[in-house]
């Protein structure tokens, strides 16, 4: 069952670093991601900020939706139920007006939307819902003198620009409680608020910058002293502000408890539940527990006065639910034996408290142990550890959920065992409420489509134009188990089929390809789409889900705020003018080799423009650029892969996806492919070869055929140096043995040249085999002395003198002296 936290998906910056710190970091800027694609690489259309950020639930409202490329809107998709698309108004490619109907009972907080045009799906934005009267701010309102009156107990929408105060006056009563929160960061905007209370003399009662429950959003309760006027202030911590720094503004003196306790319960059970503010305050409500959880649960806590503006963090799971009970500060004192999985509830109420919890578990089982403070705007920052009956300590955590803990505990024997909790400094607070789920280590499945921009939601949606395709990878995260993964069947739009293949047991990627027919109907839906083993009997399921970040800031892009969706958004567009394909090879790729994909192009005619292309799914082993070029009205290409020694054998799916501009980029795909990894035909055992400058020598290999092949085939040998001349050699399948002639010159290199290797082409079916069958070394030597002398021309040979010739040079020698 999934099992998530609030509202919003703040990253809990605060629990890591200090305060100062942080706002330090949002001094030096926090930026939102609605610009921040590189242009060319943004979907179509494209969807930057939904107006105004918030509504009031129970009436109609006009929403503007503002991007690029939005002509042609024909549809919102809204991810939650309670608000009702009325009417669509196109204003211009950039705007979009949107009326809406949000029912008296819609779900508070926030919701996402997107537009689906005849060319596409935008990214997704966020608008939020309240329970209070929502109110413009009105500017001048920068000064004490001209701050614009509000009533308790209303919201007001406002924009921080540069350098700007925006003030607010409203009476109060003394003794009143009045709490002010303030949603920025947590709308996905720009704007590092700061806040504060001041009185007619500008004496400041209250500020705040970032808080626990709010991260780096501000809340203020307090009591007000005296009867009068009062001020709220908003602006940017350091000054700063811009166009795009927009906030909801809540004030009155509606219930704002920051933390619940017990913090968690099982769906469907009735929980006397204690909501604590920041002051102490308590307030006890018998609250039924969702029956399913949703995905961004919490708890709206209503009273006479109104309803908290944003929800309190509540856990929802199946595990039996306890609370803790005093004295617990020593295992000895804990008398109460609880039987795991279960679940134990909380609070580290002063400095140097320890709680202890006493489970039964039995040997051989394996249990997660989790323990959730912060993600539930706790104070406490946990350290959890785990003794035996005796006391000995066996294992612990500190930070693995950063700061929260999470261990594995592996029972090592039948018994009782105890669970502590403390706070890592020994600091406690009322409101250090915590809660320990031991849970059965169980299978679980979740899957979604793997970012192919750090700073988009570029190609996470499904857009498949008509008589055309488009195709996506689809990742899983496998907890606990292994085997393969299939896609469950699902509700597509019409005229929409699905090619796919179950997914690798040692893979966590599987390309789908979609296909539209031509007569398909341009429409659009959100897709509940889940994953399963492929076994059905092992009842494993995992469900669907993105997350992208809305606001990036300092350190090194550190992420302040994501969103996320449940489902997945699938449309039919319109039919585009070209469509790509690959030409499905007849012969395997080898180990050690590479193949030649054909991609081939239909383009209609006069749409020449040049379209990039994308192999996306690489199965293990395999090697490519990452991307080619179809030239300006060229219609083949080529896409060269390559398989190293260990690519897995077998038949794996793969595609091209192709991107072209037309009135913005599109992106379409081809059919699936079928890449064959097979066995190397042959292999050649080379020796190294030693030859001397301007010499010639031969390369000997050894060939073992591991499959027959028909004809002749050609070896060659490269990576070899300048100036040396080796031809190619042919051979059958009946070829041991092969001798490379080597004959080099006055200009061979000399010394070790390693990088030589020998490439066998085979020819099937009219396509090339192609591999590197095996390596070798080619020494060059200066010539040797030995070889010098050798080779020297020698002195002829004296010839002998006869008898004759030698009495007349013993004469001539006598007449001489």
């Amino acid at each position: 069952m999934a099992e998530r936290f609030a509202t919003t998906c703040l990253l809990d910056i605060d629990m890591m670093l200090n305060r100062r710190t942080i706002s330090f970091f949002c001094g030096l800027g926090i930026f939102l991601l609605l610009g921040a694609q590189v242009a060319g690489k943004g979907s179509t259309p494209r969807l930057n900020l939904i107006s105004p950020r918030g509504v009031e639930r129970g009436s109609e409202h006009v929403l503007r939706f503002s991007g690029e490329r939005l002509s042609g809107t024909q549809q919102i998709f809204l991810y939650a139920p309670g608000v009702e698309v009325i009417d669509i108004e196109q204003i211009d490619n950039q705007n979009v007006d949107v009326r809406v109907k949000v029912e008296s009972n819609c779900r508070l907080g926030e919701h996402i939307a997107q537009i689906r045009t005849t060319r596409g799906i935008s990214d997704f934005r966020s608008f939020f819902v309240g329970d209070m009267p929502h109110h413009n701010e009105v500017e001048p309102n920068n000064e004490l003198q001209n701050a614009q009156p509000i009533e308790l107990n209303n919201t007001i929408l406002g924009v921080v620009d540069v350098e700007d105060v925006d003030i607010f006056k409203l009476s109060c009563e003394q003794g009143q409680r009045l709490n002010v929160e303030i949603e920025a960061v947590r709308l996905g905007t720009t704007l590092d608020s700061f806040i504060a209370v001041v009185d007619e003399n500008n004496f400041e009662l209250a500020i705040s910058d970032d808080s626990r429950f709010a991260t780096q959003d501000g809340l203020i309760s307090l009591s007000i002293p005296k009867d009068g006027n009062y001020f709220v202030l908003v602006r940017d911590a350091s000054y700063g502000g811009q166009k795009n720094g927009h906030y909801r503004l809540h004030v009155g003196n509606f219930p704002r408890p920051q933390v619940a306790f017990p913090p968690g319960g099982q769906p469907g059970q009735e929980l006397e539940i204690e909501f604590l503010d920041t002051a102490g305050n308590a307030k006890t409500e018998k609250i039924k527990v969702a029956s399913e959880p949703d995905f961004r649960p919490g708890i709206f806590v209503t009273d006479e006065n109104g309803t908290t503006p944003s929800p309190v963090a509540f856990r929802i799971s199946e595990l039996e639910n306890f609370v803790e009970a005093e004295p617990n500060n020593d295992r000895k004192d804990v008398t109460d034996v609880h039987t795991a999985p279960c679940a134990f509830n909380g609070v580290i109420g002063q400095a140097g408290d320890y709680d202890y919890f006493r489970f039964t578990a039995r040997k051989g089982e394996n249990l997660d142990v989790e323990c959730f403070a912060r993600r539930l705007r706790s104070g406490l920052d946990p350290v959890i550890n785990i003794f035996d009956e005796k006391g000995k300590h066996i294992v612990g955590d500190d930070d693995a959920r950063r700061p929260d803990c999470y261990l594995r505990f592996d029972v090592p024997a039948d018994g009782d065992y105890f669970v502590r909790v403390r706070d890592h400094l020994d600091l406690g607070e009322p409101t250090f409420v915590y809660r320990i789920e031991l849970s059965r280590v169980a299978p679980s499945l979740s899957i979604s489509i793997p970012r192919v921009d750090r700073y988009s939601q570029l190609r996470q949606k499904i857009c498949v134009p008509q008589g055309n395709r488009f195709a996506t990878m689809i990742s899983a995260v496998r907890s606990n188990f292994s085997g393969k993964l299939k896609l469950n069947d699902a509700q597509w739009p019409a005229g929409i089929t699905v090619d796919t293949e179950p997914m690798a047991a040692n893979l966590n990627l599987v390309p789908v390809v979609f296909s539209a027919a031509k007569d398909a109907p341009l429409s659009g839906s959100l897709v509940d789409l889940k994953a399963s083993h492929v076994d059905d009997n092992k009842n494993i399921v995992g469900n669907f889900s993105i997350v992208s970040d809305f606001v990036l800031g300092n350190p090194n892009n550190a992420v302040y705020f994501t969103s996320s969706v449940d489902k997945l958004a699938c449309a039919v567009t319109k039919r585009v003018p070209f469509s790509v394909d690959i030409v499905q090879p007849k012969v395997p790729v080898v180990r050690n080799g590479s193949i030649n994909l054909k991609i081939v192009v239909n383009r209609d005619e006069g749409f020449d423009k040049p379209i990039n292309v994308q192999f996306p799914f690489r199965p293990p082993g395999i090697g490519t650029r990452p991307q080619v070029q179809i030239k300006e009205g060229q219609t083949e290409g080529i896409y060269a892969l390559n398989a190293n020694g260990s690519a897995p054998i077998g038949k794996w799916p793969v595609y091209v996806i192709a991107q072209a501009s037309v009135s913005g980029p599109v992106w379409v795909s081809s059919r699936l492919a079928k890449l064959d990894i097979a066995e190397p035909f042959v292999i050649a055992e080379m020796n190294r070869t030693v030859c001397e400058r301007g010499k010639s020598a031969n390369v000997f290999c050894k060939l073992k055929h591991r499959k027959k092949f028909e004809g002749e085939a050609t070896a060659e040998l490269l990576g070899v140096p300048p100036h040396i001349e080796i031809p190619k050699l042919t051979f059958t399948s009946d070829t041991t043995e092969l001798n490379f002639p080597v004959t080099t010159s006055e200009q061979s290199p000399l010394g070790k040249h390693k990088g030589l290797f020998c490439r066998v082409t085979i020819h099937q079916d009219g396509e090339q085999i192609v591999s590197n069958a095996g390596r070798s070394e080619l020494h060059i030597n200066p010539v040797s002395v030995q070889s010098v002398v050798k080779d020297a021309p020698k002195p002829a040979k004296a010839k002998p003198m006869s008898r004759l010739e030698q009495l007349r040079a013993k004469r001539q020698e006598s007449s001489g002296k």
